[in-house]
């Protein structure tokens, strides 16, 4: 068993004082520990009927869409704001330093 956690880099103050960014660079570049990491996410997620995965930019598509792909489902990529070229389902949220915007191809959009 590989302990994800070593391989996650904390960056203190990244991008504003006082939160710590999580570098997943680390992990990606150990192919023992990224491959471990999506066959964990994996086997966790097929004890679910899951039709889909959903990826947020960027990091979700570097994780999400090799999961969709050993699970056999779509992936749906879920993007910063005016990255998408047709109409798009847009939500807000906040973060510990503002308010940002995610938003999906209105198309992808599951009911």
């Amino acid at each position: 068993m590989i302990d994800l956690k070593e391989k996650i880099r904390n960056i203190p103050d990244f991008p504003v004082k006082g939160i710590q960014f999580k570098d997943i660079t680390t992990l990606l570049k150990d192919k023992e520990a990224f491959k471990y990491s999506i066959d964990e996410i994996t086997k966790y997620c097929s004890k679910y009927q899951i039709d889909y995965i959903a990826g947020i930019e960027a990091r979700g598509f570097i994780i999400g869409a090799p999961v969709a792909y050993q699970l056999g489902v779509g992936f749906l990529l879920i993007r910063k704001p005016e990255k998408l070229p047709s109409e798009v389902e847009r939500v807000s949220y906040q973060l510990e330093y503002g308010e940002n915007i995610l938003e999906m191809l209105l198309y992808l959009s599951i009911e």
